[in-house]
C-alpha cells in the first residue's frame, strides 16, 4: 500500500533554513580546501625547477551542483600555464553535489605522481581527514 501525503504546513521557515546553511557550508570547505593547497606547497618532496608544478594546485568548491569557489594556488606565478592548466582540468570536471575537486593540472603531474613524489597526495589525505573526521 503506498500513499501519498501532501504537506499542508508553511514550510518556507524550512526553506529559508537551508539556503542559510550554504554559505557556512562553502566557507567551510573552501576555509579546508585553502589550507590543503598551502599545506601541499610546503610538503610537496619533488625538485621545483620551475615552480609550474608547485603553483598549479588547485580546488573548486561545489554546493548542491555549482561551483562557488575556485583557486589556484599561485596566480602570480609569471608563467600562466600553470593557472591556465588547473583552470582547464577543473572547468572539465563533473561537478554534481557538494565537496571540493583538488587538482594539479600540468600535464606532467600524474607522471611526477607515479614515480612516488607527492603531487597531491598531503592535500587528499588532509581533506580526507578534515572532512571527514568525528569529533
Amino acid at each position: 500500500i503506498l500513499h501519498y501525503m501532501k504537506i499542508e504546513k508553511d514550510i518556507a521557515d524550512l526553506d529559508a533554513f537551508i539556503k542559510g546553511i550554504e554559505p557556512e557550508v562553502v566557507g567551510f570547505l573552501d576555509e579546508r580546501a585553502r589550507q590543503a593547497v598551502a599545506l601541499q606547497q610546503a610538503k610537496s618532496d619533488y625538485q621545483n625547477h620551475t615552480w609550474n608544478l608547485r603553483s598549479a594546485v588547485g580546488y573548486v568548491v561545489t554546493y548542491n551542483g555549482k561551483e562557488k569557489k575556485r583557486f589556484i594556488g599561485d596566480q602570480n606565478h609569471p608563467d600562466p600555464r600553470a593557472a591556465e592548466a588547473t583552470n582547464k582540468l577543473l572547468n572539465e570536471e563533473n561537478k554534481t553535489g557538494t565537496g571540493i575537486i583538488f587538482g594539479d593540472g600540468m600535464f606532467y603531474a600524474s607522471f611526477v605522481s607515479s614515480k612516488g613524489y607527492d603531487v597531491i597526495d598531503t592535500a587528499e589525505l588532509y581533506l580526507a581527514k578534515a572532512l571527514n573526521d568525528k569529533k
